[in-house]
């Protein structure tokens, strides 16, 4: 996959890769980037473009591992980024994925075995809730006051239990669907679980790879503030 970089035009890299969209968003850019580059564009709205391209590439590329170029992925920035996306599943994802959810079971027939496609997402959604709740009412306060030795296994653990769960789901409806059930919602449904579940992982990533790094590096070094 490319590596994008400041010469690169934005537009292009996000019609080339729309899941980008919340990305950009989460990031400090809106739609509407014109024919500008990503440099340009970093440089108009005061975000450092080093970060910016290194959450995008991290985003993107499972193979790309990023460099800290003149310290771009201080903690702050990183903690900012992912406080938005814990924002953006509780307040965006989760709930549309629910709505069509809910009107796949008021549209469809009786004869499924939707119900239980739904008692699956209802568990997954309440592990991701609970994780969430710990990251943005625990982990990211505890960081926020400079205790950055708070413990991340349990943030690890329970997301990992989360994609496992994401991806299952997603399985259960391609392989598992039967009966009658509206095909168009069902689309809908599945669509935005595709979304959250891809979502999700690459944000993963972009915590493994950015943020836990920072956090090590910081532990080494005896500094336990933000910067």
């Amino acid at each position: 996959m490319a590596i994008f970089n400041k010469e690169s035009k934005l537009a292009d890299v996000v019609l080339s890769n729309p899941q980008l969209i919340p990305v950009v968003n989460r990031l400090g850019v809106s739609l509407g980037v014109g024919d500008s580059s990503i440099g340009s564009i970093c440089a108009n709205a005061d975000i450092d473009s080093d970060f910016f391209l290194s959450v995008v590439n991290t985003f993107l590329d499972k193979d790309y591992f990023p460099v800290n170029p003149r310290g771009a992925f201080s903690l702050d920035k990183t903690v900012e980024y992912l406080e938005k996306t814990s924002r953006f599943y509780q307040m965006v994802q989760l709930p549309n994925i629910e709505r069509h959810f809910n009107s796949l079971l008021a549209r469809s027939g009786k004869e499924n075995n939707l119900v239980l496609l739904q008692k699956f997402f209802i568990e997954m959604k309440n592990q991701l809730a609970e994780c969430l709740l710990y990251e943005t009412e625990t982990f990211f306060p505890a960081l926020k006051a400079g205790k950055i030795n708070v413990d991340k296994e349990r943030l690890v653990a329970g997301y990992a239990e989360v994609e496992e769960k994401l991806h299952d789901l997603l399985y259960f409806f391609v392989v598992h669907l039967r009966g009658d059930y509206d095909c168009n919602l069902c689309m809908a449904v599945v669509s935005a679980i595709f979304s959250l579940e891809k979502d999700f992982c690459q944000n993963n990533r972009i915590r493994n790879r950015i943020l836990f790094p920072k956090m090590d590096e910081m532990m080494c070094n005896g500094n336990v503030g933000l910067e």
